[in-house]
């Protein structure tokens, strides 16, 4: 009898458990419908008096500046070219959540997010990632990887993605270009407000781990002047994981959690002619943790080694904690007639300074060190367009010099540690984190782009490039080093062809040179009887692509692209000394993204990112696979949405990360094995009121995974930061225009 009441209460209990697993799930479907339903009773009326013979209205192609740094259709494009508009991010970033997380949910050849600070390993096709913020880039020598943790989501209007190897903007895109547009003001607007309100909570529902949203902004438009000024506050508390523990701070790229940040963006243009414009942009951001869980290291922790668990541990005292902070400016001119040409000319500037966490400088754990990096960046840009005739066809003629100039300082702050790790004390030593760096790049630029036929086009170009770096003397682990200087160029092209097989699809070949400059500062941190930085030179990769895309406006999207990339030049890491190695490597995969609209107000579709590189191990000549580091593990998302005129629409969508351990299968550096993972999101929104409200649910099944970042954080920084991903969340905003 006892056995059976036993098995009956079990039983009992298991079936509320996968009830309250499946709640959110099934209230974010039946939402769906019900709002369909709702929605129709709504627009009944209209339906019926609607005029059933009215044409459907024309769209515009979609116009994209990345690839080519003028206006241009992605159908004329010769690569893989993404826009993801104001609505699919309104939709994807509930309170609290980062940029990173909303393009790794959308761009199919972009690593998986890294749930922390930095964007660090999130690669794009097995190489680095420039991004810009209204054209400009916020890459540099000096690389902390925060480049995606420098806006808020809800200052952007749109995004463009270029994937694939490129050197139009210069340095630094290697595997691929995201620009961020950030917002204007609608010229059909006089005057025009939009507040957003949100929250987002863990699955505890406890008061210290909600994350608080606040955003306010303003866009003016009279005669020739407009303008807008945006602010948006977020205040984020403790994250848990999907057994509702605490996850610990990440002790070596900083994490997100009790973090505020605040970003205010501005921008003002004026028309001064019919022909020529003016306008000027500005940003601060500031992103600083202020915590009291530190991680938990235990009693007799040895540095590298498993930590007492990846709880956060109360207790922690660090004078200052870490924060990036920025200032970026930017003024823009174009003149529409320069002897028929078009002229743009850009200046920017940016400051940025980055606080890290302390690291131990000894298995003791009673001395520390704690970095800064700061970050000073000048410099602008011309383009000059012009449209041609020849041969009764057309030839666009793109050409520019730029010019930045960058300097850089890193240095440590030394602490005394106590408690376990917890308790930090400046002692009021600092020394250096690397030699103070000058940077100065000049590039110049040309690309041609003609009409063989009307449906038939090549384009080509070139870009030649010189760097000079600088670095002053400095100390060295206690080793005096002199400063020094070294100057490199570099000469690149691309060729690419598009074939227009109808007004819809498009087939497309196309090859492309990037280069990378390496960290000067970072490579110099650790060197020893080094007098210069000689040995320091352009790392250049050929990336080749074969792709068709079928793009129609009322029905079936689809693209397909192969991709092969090769270097014959790596960074290399080795007993913390930095230096560039001769080592080729070859990168490979495809892309796939597809949607299809039915039932009037439905989609469905998904993306599927294959990428698989190696590289040639010297000792036994063999190629041998990359880390997943370099080169993301399969990934693939799926979605269904239902969205009508009315405002109405819900979205569910699943993400699908593969295991892998072809790197540890080879003995490659650094390699762990990768254990797959799937989450699942609802999302799902309605007007109220002059606005609409989101409601979102994230990793649904509230699932117990690490991200591929910190399972590969293993091997990099130690076990210590290899963190548990969050588990269920909740996400609730209102935002209305007045």
């Amino acid at each position: 009898m006892n056995n059976e009441i036993g098995a009956e209460l079990q039983n009992q209990i298991n079936t509320k458990q996968f009830l309250l697993k499946m709640t959110p799930c099934c209230l974010a479907v039946l939402a769906m419908f019900a709002q369909q339903a709702y929605a129709e009773t709504v627009s009944s009326n209209a339906s019926v008096t609607a005029n059933v013979d009215q044409k459907p209205t024309t769209q515009l192609e979609k116009i994209v500046i990345t690839a080519t740094r003028t206006p241009k259709n992605i159908a004329d494009i010769a690569g893989t070219v993404q826009t993801i508009e104001k609505n699919q991010i309104e939709q994807q970033s509930g309170a609290g959540r980062k940029l990173a997380d909303v393009l790794a949910q959308l761009v199919p050849s972009l690593a998986p997010s890294t749930g922390t600070t930095t964007n660090y390993g999130q690669t794009m096709r097995g190489r680095d990632v420039m991004i810009l913020i209204d054209g400009v880039s916020q890459n540099g020598s000096r690389d902390v990887a925060r480049q995606l943790n420098s806006i808020s989501p809800s200052m952007i209007e749109r995004i463009e993605v270029l994937s694939g190897a490129t050197s139009i903007y210069g340095s630094g895109a290697t595997g691929g270009i995201i620009n961020i547009i950030t917002k204007r003001a609608d010229a059909s607007q006089p005057l025009s407000f939009e507040t957003k309100l949100g929250i987002t909570s863990s699955d505890t529902f406890r008061g210290d781990g909600l994350a608080y949203e606040v955003g306010q902004s303003v866009a003016f438009s009279k005669d020739n002047l407009n303008g807008f000024l945006g602010a948006n506050f977020t205040s984020r508390g403790s994250q848990f994981d999907s057994h509702g523990d605490r996850i610990a701070i990440g002790p070596m790229q900083t994490s997100r959690q009790d973090t505020d940040t605040i970003d205010v963006n501005g921008r003002i243009s004026i028309d001064l002619t019919d022909t020529q414009s003016l306008s000027f942009g500005a940003q601060y951001y500031k992103d600083k943790q202020d915590s009291e869980y530190g991680p938990d290291y235990g009693p007799n922790y040895v540095y590298g080694g498993l930590p007492n668990s990846y709880i956060g541990k109360k207790g922690l005292q660090l004078p200052t904690q870490p924060f990036t902070e920025r200032y970026a400016f930017n003024t823009q001119y174009q003149n529409q007639n320069v002897l028929g040409q078009v002229l743009n000319l850009e200046a920017y500037y940016r400051k940025e300074d980055a606080r890290f966490y302390p690291v131990y400088t000894g298995a003791a754990m009673t001395e520390a060190t704690q970095s800064q990096s700061n970050i000073d960046v000048a410099g602008f840009r011309s383009t000059m367009q012009s449209d041609l005739n020849i041969a009764s066809r057309d030839l666009k003629l793109t050409y520019g010099v730029d010019y930045d100039h960058e300097k850089d300082d890193q240095y440590y702050d030394h602490l005394a540690v106590s408690n376990t790790g917890l308790h930090f004390k400046p002692t009021g030593k600092t020394s250096d984190a690397g030699p103070d760096t000058t940077i100065q790049n000049v590039g110049t630029f040309l690309q041609v782009d003609y009409a063989l036929t009307d449906r038939l086009n090549v384009q080509a170009g070139t870009r030649y490039q010189y760097i000079k770096a600088k670095t002053e003397a400095y100390t060295a682990r206690g080793v005096e080093q002199p400063s020094g200087s070294v100057s490199d160029d570099t000469v690149l092209f691309n060729l690419g062809t598009v074939y227009k097989l109808t007004d819809d699809q498009q087939a497309f070949a196309n090859f492309s040179q990037g280069f990378s400059f390496p960290d000067v500062q970072r490579m110099m941190r650790d060197a020893f009887n080094l007098t210069t930085t000689a040995d320091l030179q352009p790392i250049r990769v050929n990336s080749y692509e074969l792709g068709w895309r079928l793009n129609d406006e009322q029905g079936l999207n689809l693209g397909i692209t192969g991709f092969y990339n090769t270097s014959d030049k790596v960074t290399k890491f080795e007993n913390r000394v930095a230096s560039i190695v001769d080592t080729d490597q070859r990168i490979y995969g495809a892309e796939v993204t597809a949607s299809y609209p039915f039932m009037q107000d439905f989609k469905v579709g998904g993306s599927l990112g294959y990428t698989r590189g190696q590289f040639k191990d010297k000792a036994d000549n063999k190629w041998k696979e990359l880390n997943a580091t370099q080169v993301s593990p399969t990934k693939g998302t799926v979605f269904a949405e239902w969205n009508n005129d009315e405002g109405f629409g819900t979205r569910v969508q699943m993400l699908a990360v593969k295991g892998t351990d072809e790197a540890l299968k080879d003995g490659s550096p650094a390699a762990v094995k990768i254990k797959g993972y799937t989450t699942m999101d609802v999302l799902t929104h309605f007007p109220a009121w002059k606005g609409r409200v989101d409601f979102g649910v994230y990793n649904v099944w509230n699932r117990d995974y690490r991200t591929v970042y910190s399972q590969q954080a293993e091997k990099i920084y130690g076990l210590v930061e290899s963190l548990p991903a969050e588990g269920r969340t909740y996400g609730l905003s209102y935002t209305f225009n007045y």
